[in-house]
């Protein structure tokens, strides 16, 4: 139960913020360190420590343990206190109940309800967790890392390819919006890698070279996977946005020759992914499914590891 409380904590820690050297992975490395206190509970591995409940020790990641998931800073700051408290309804009966054993029941927030910092975020918890249950049978094995705060035009999962295949291709799956009107959000999933030679980390140099071999056989003009997708086989050779026609909302494959990340890129429109997808979360989540289920052809394709191609 001590692992599944540290790999739970792990998903709640930004992509950005995994500590180098050490992978991005949610499995303990070396010794997992477990201690309970009065209200909290500590754990820590050879990368991290995390905090789960009240005070604070010195450890690097620190989660409030709450009643009713609650926005408890502004954010953005890296690691310390996290702008997002967990509560049972997150973590579900098992783990709630090692909890509850350890430290006892969740706390309420103090402070005043009008505090701007203090606020429900339980439709947005309930919105990500209908993603990553609608998501799960699709993606075996991928790790899924929660980001809230760290761009100003989305929040949800970052979903990665297991690590075992030696890539760096993830799916975003959450909210998005333009940054002028952060109000009106919608549906919003990418499939992306890193452009040949970007690299975040020193030990990503290896999968980006995997990936940029992957990314030119997806979108291979007679046998890409990517390309089943498209209404022209030569959707890649021009730079430009190429409209996916046959999937729900507005879904662009973009040409690796665009210089960006995504892949693909997929905006849910209509009445449920303009106005209201917080109100209706099971509508953004069979959505995504639907645009996961048309990549799966091309996502059981990343565990090969493609010799024979030049990337540069």
């Amino acid at each position: 139960m001590q692992e599944a409380l540290f790999r739970r904590l792990w998903e709640e820690l930004d992509f950005d913020d995994h500590p180098y050297p050490g992978p991005h992975t949610p499995t303990p490395q070396g010794q997992l360190k477990f201690t309970a206190h009065k209200g909290a509970v500590s754990l820590s591995d050879d990368r991290i420590s995390f905090r789960l409940g009240t005070g604070n020790d010195g450890e690097k990641s620190i989660h409030r343990w709450t009643i009713e998931p609650e926005k408890i800073n502004e954010g953005p700051e890296r690691l310390g206190e996290h702008r997002w408290s967990i509560c049972p309804k997150d973590l579900g009966l098992n783990l709630s109940a090692f909890l509850a054993v350890n430290i006892g029941p969740p706390t309420a927030i103090e402070g005043p309800p009008a505090n701007p910092s203090q606020k429900s975020v339980l439709d947005k918890r309930v919105l990500l967790g209908q993603i990553r249950n609608s998501l799960l049978p699709h993606l075996k094995d991928w790790t899924w890392h929660l980001e809230v705060d760290n761009k100003q035009d989305r929040m949800g999962w970052y979903i990665r390819a297991p690590e075992k295949w030696e890539s760096l291709f993830t799916i975003f799956a959450g909210l998005g919006w333009h940054p002028d009107t952060p109000q009106n959000k919608h549906g919003f999933l990418l499939f992306e890698r890193a452009p040949p030679g970007e690299l975040d980390r020193p030990d990503e140099e290896e999968p980006n070279k995997l990936d940029a071999l992957r990314t030119v056989a997806l979108c291979n003009s007679q046998r890409g996977a990517l390309t089943r997708l498209a209404s022209n086989p030569i959707w890649s050779h021009e730079a430009l946005p190429h409209a996916v026609e046959n999937l729900p909302g507005d879904v662009q494959l973009w040409p690796p020759s665009m210089g960006r990340w995504p892949l693909l890129i997929a905006r849910q429109t209509g009445e449920v992914g303009i106005n209201n997808p917080l109100g209706n979360p099971e509508k953004v989540a069979e959505w995504m499914a639907e645009i996961v289920t048309a990549l799966g052809p091309t996502i059981s394709t990343l565990s090969t590891k493609i010799d024979g191609l030049s990337w540069q």
